[in-house]
């Protein structure tokens, strides 16, 4: 007689507030990321850095960056996801007021602000948006998330490009952009989802993270190691290439533009295929492509093409590790954020400072085959596993077996 409420059982999506959130990730994401983690270095460069303090600096900014997601979910139960998120916007302005008035080593202070900043703004934000998709959409959405802040990539080198590396235009654009994010955050009605929930502990057993949060975060540590290297050290790489400034940021742009337009379709192959075969055909692709790259001339059309395959790929692999927590249980879902961002984060930290030195000692083309042989060993990884995974199938008797 008395059917069950749908409505209450399965209440409504707010894709009004995924769509705000998502404009949030987008606007931070060109401020925070696109200015000050790619932008930012060229004009280090300008300045004067060598490989070591360019990698000291970055590896400074992913420093900042772990600091904010280990104390991001403490921050999100004390004062909320949207006080969160401003307090990371915040930090990153404070940066962008700072970096001019200085001058190494005390630019330093800045650099983990900028990265504290997207550290608190990543896991408050992103952690409340998924945690409001249904579980059978989040690689589409995750997808079109990845692919909206993955504009940052274009954007960002494009104003370098039309402007010209200059610190106040720079630190301006980045603080207007970071400024602007906070419109649509406060117009989003918070919601009692939003909390950082922690999986219980049942009988002093931890609840295990699966094999697909797994690998996850597998791939998004290698994703890690990519984006600390080649964003943080690219433009020294790009001068020991004769690459002008005009060509080091058409560069970076065109990993932006692949990281960009490629991350729907990995979502979609992740929702149809699966993650493992998703990963293994991701991190063929990327290995291909950096070894093109490597060999490819100069601003040439093989090259361009190489870039924009190789930036698609060095981003999937932070979508797949999106993927694999937001399609996890939600009441897991801001653990398996958190630990798939630190892991990424702490990649991004010991990249630059491994590759800087390495750089200087052995030459600054190692750079990319550092990513070649990080791509190719997860390939190998993901193969194994599925392998070993196939095998212990095989080897589980049958429900009808004694």
């Amino acid at each position: 007689m008395n059917a069950p409420d749908n409505r209450t059982a399965n209440p409504p999506v707010r894709w009004s507030a995924v769509a705000a959130l998502t404009a949030v990730s987008t606007l931070a994401q060109i401020g925070q990321f696109g200015i000050g983690f790619m932008v930012l270095p060229v004009w280090l460069a300008q300045q004067g850095l060598d490989a070591p303090r360019a990698g000291l600096f970055a590896a400074a900014q992913w420093t900042g960056m772990f600091i904010g997601l280990l104390f991001a979910p403490r921050l999100i139960e004390r004062v909320g996801s949207k006080a969160t998120v401003s307090l990371g916007l915040a930090a990153s302005l404070i940066a962008y007021g700072s970096l001019v008035a200085l001058s190494w080593p005390a630019w330093i202070v800045p650099g983990m602000l900028t990265g504290l900043g997207i550290g608190l703004r990543w896991i408050a934000n992103e952690t409340w948006l998924y945690s409001l998709v249904p579980a059978g959409k989040s690689g589409k959405v995750v997808g079109i998330h990845e692919a909206l802040i993955g504009s940052a990539g274009v954007l960002a080198p494009a104003l370098a490009v039309v402007c010209g590396v200059n610190g106040t235009l720079v630190f301006l654009a980045g603080s207007f952009l970071t400024a602007a994010a906070a419109i649509p955050l406060w117009f989003t009605r918070s919601s009692a989802r939003q909390h950082a929930s922690v999986p219980h502990i049942a009988h002093g057993k931890r609840v295990e993270l699966g094999p697909v949060v797994c690998l996850g975060l597998v791939t998004i540590a290698v994703g890690g190691i990519g984006d600390g290297a080649l964003y943080g050290l690219f433009p020294l790489f790009a001068d020991s290439r004769g690459l002008t400034i005009a060509q080091t940021a058409t560069m970076l742009a065109c990993f932006g533009m692949g990281g960009m337009v490629l991350q729907f379709p990995v979502g979609w192959l992740a929702d149809r295929f699966g993650l493992a075969a998703t990963v293994i055909v991701c991190a063929l692709a990327s290995t291909i492509s950096i070894v093109g790259f490597s060999f490819a001339p100069s601003a040439s059309f093989a090259c361009i093409v190489a870039a924009l395959v190789l930036g698609g790929m060095n981003s999937a692999y932070i979508t797949l590790g999106m993927y694999a927590a937001a399609c996890s249980d939600k009441e897991a879902i801001t653990r398996n954020m958190r630990v798939l961002s630190l892991a990424f984060t702490a990649c991004s930290i010991a990249g630059p400072l491994f590759a800087g030195p390495a750089m200087k000692a052995l030459g600054n083309d190692l750079l990319m085959w550092q990513l070649a042989i990080m791509s190719g060993a997860l390939m190998i990884y993901t193969l194994g596993m599925r392998e070993g995974h196939r095998q212990a199938r095989q080897r589980t008797p049958s429900p009808s077996s004694p």
